[in-house]
């Protein structure tokens, strides 16, 4: 049987199939009842997206896993995260897409809101559902930033950041993300450049070593900077980082498991599989032939 699988997970744009969006502050805000011609195909970005569902049911489908959707579904997907749509009627609401160093300055990105709102969407098991009088209040919030986007009132920039921020806190608070000990709503400079260069690199397995000398930084301000902030080393989050990426390659691509070892900059496949074994416990071939089983 002859796959259809690519080679590479496609990766898109803020632009990629849309007609409204503003190039200068990194923001698109589309009706889900607009085509978008690859929205049913597994794919990923490099922005956040924040889709509102008011009308019709489907399944959204995010690193081979499946939620139901139906009117009242919140749903954050943020950079790299492979996902696609199947809609059994049409949807209706809203997808927010954003870009944080384009629509917030260095000193007001929400760096922390982003980052647990991403741990969330890594690790939930099932998607938010809004009813009541939560879902007035968000069909609202949705209604004012469609409004707003749409006009060139005096302060439209500020009102736009402040109506983005509303939502992603609601998201935040309904999505019950548990608090953080420390009160601090800003990382220190030094984990939000690792996080974005960990995600940047796209899975590959460096040693920690490597972002130092990337960053510039003192290994061990560095080390302790991310595993306080974080609750996890710098070596956690890249190994995790190179699973997850191992995961989507063997799930969602062709390439064969050395062409994966050698993207991922193993330095041998033998080395590859035995990491993937020792924290899956099943061969990297293996957990292809259940994934290819259960789709």
């Amino acid at each position: 049987m002859v796959s259809n699988k690519p080679l590479k997970i496609p990766l898109f744009r803020l632009a990629s199939g849309r007609t409204h969006v503003d190039d200068r502050l990194g923001i698109s805000l589309q009706k889900l009842d607009q085509r978008v011609p690859f929205r049913h195909i597994p794919h990923r970005h490099d922005f956040y997206h924040v889709a509102w569902i008011e009308s019709g049911t489907g399944t959204f489908i995010r690193d081979d896993k499946s939620y139901p959707i139906k009117a009242g579904s919140l749903i954050f997907v943020p950079p790299g995260q492979v996902h696609t749509w199947e809609s059994k009627e049409a949807l209706g609401g809203y997808i927010l897409s954003l870009e944080p160093t384009l629509l917030f300055s260095q000193t007001d990105r929400p760096h922390r809101l982003l980052h647990e709102l991403t741990q969330w969407s890594a690790t939930t098991k099932s998607q938010i559902e809004v009813t009541g009088n939560p879902y007035e209040l968000l069909k609202t919030k949705f209604e004012d930033l469609a409004g707003e986007f749409c006009t060139s009132e005096e302060f439209r920039d500020e009102m736009l950041r402040t109506e983005i921020t509303s939502i992603l806190i609601s998201l935040h608070r309904l999505c019950r993300v548990p608090a953080r000990v420390e009160t601090t709503d800003h990382f220190h400079p030094v984990t939000n450049r690792f996080l974005a260069l960990l995600e940047k690199e796209e899975g590959k397995f460096y040693r920690a070593n490597h972002y130092v000398s990337a960053l510039s930084v003192d290994a061990r301000a560095f080390v302790n900077a991310v595993l306080s902030e974080t609750g996890k080393s710098p070596s956690v989050w890249i190994r995790d980082r190179t699973l997850l990426e191992a995961r989507r390659l063997l799930t969602y691509t062709d390439l064969t498991i050395s062409e994966i070892a050698y993207r991922l900059n193993f330095r041998n496949v033998s080395y590859f599989v035995r990491f993937y074994r020792r924290l899956t416990g099943v061969s990297p071939g293996a957990a292809r032939a259940k994934s290819v089983k259960s789709s």
